[in-house]
């Protein structure tokens, strides 16, 4: 018997406009009151799923911002990974070489920029706020970051050039065309995901795992089950047990009805 569904949001529970389907929420309601409980994991900013949070009474911890926070269902930081100071003014710097000007993510679950620009309507589109601030380069964002944000694609040279840089100290994260995150090496969905199931005592093969990108590889290492959408990137169907329908489909919720829930 499953404990435990832990879903990633965009992609997965929600469709492309940024909504949960009748059939999603009535499934992940019904989970609760028969006992299973539910973790949203996300690339997403706390704020942006505070509704969420809401809106499915959860009462669990919950994964933001790619694994490097667990907040808890009252908007708190209960855990956070952030990346070293030093190499936080590298990499920045190295990105301004680039002719980009980073979002960063601190450690209290905001966005801040110094420029907004176009291409981070991606960001707008999945409900997420930017504060504006004259300079990224002070001792407070060197001390407090949990996430450095570009909007490039796969193909981008600079994504190439970071990772080559880099990834001795950092984790690259891409959970969209657009989405391409820095993170401390050693945060994770799936690292998030096992120091909550720890504290549960909750073992993993009692937890289901909801995904659709590379970013929830990690989840599925760690869940007994795992369940991709049909509209996954190629790595996630091929390492899932099963493909669900498509987001905007409730393949979530179909899937939980058909093995969790088995009405």
């Amino acid at each position: 018997m499953y404990k435990l569904i832990v879903t990633d949001v965009d992609g997965t529970l929600l469709d492309a406009d940024s909504r949960m389907t009748g059939l999603n929420r009535k499934a992940l309601l019904e989970c609760r009151k028969k006992g299973i409980e539910v973790i949203l994991a996300t690339g997403k900013t706390m704020n942006s799923i505070e509704y969420l949070v809401k809106e499915l009474k959860l009462k669990l911890p919950q994964i933001t911002l790619n694994g490097s926070m667990t907040i808890s269902p009252r908007m708190e930081v209960i855990r956070v990974s952030r990346i070293d100071p030093g190499t936080y003014r590298d990499v920045v710097g190295f990105i301004r070489k680039n002719g980009f000007s980073p979002v960063i993510a601190l450690d209290d679950g905001k966005l801040y920029l110094e420029d907004y620009h176009p291409d981070l309507k991606h960001l707008d589109d999945i409900g997420e706020d930017f504060i504006e601030v004259e300079s990224i380069d002070t001792s407070r964002f060197a001390n407090n970051t949990v996430d450095i944000y570009l909007p490039i694609i796969q193909s981008h040279p600079l994504d190439k050039a970071l990772r080559k840089k880099y990834s001795d100290r950092l984790q690259f994260i891409r959970s969209g065309e657009y989405f391409f995150d820095i993170l401390n090496k050693g945060a994770t969905k799936g690292t998030a995901l096992l120091a909550i199931i720890y504290k549960l005592g909750i073992s993993p093969e009692e937890v289901a795992a909801f995904g659709d990108s590379p970013n929830d590889l990690s989840m599925f290492e760690v869940a007994g089950l795992k369940v991709a959408v049909k509209n996954s990137y190629p790595e996630i169907l091929e390492a899932a047990d099963i493909i669900t329908d498509e987001n905007y489909n409730s393949g979530l919720g179909k899937a939980i009805y058909r093995y969790i829930l088995k009405d």
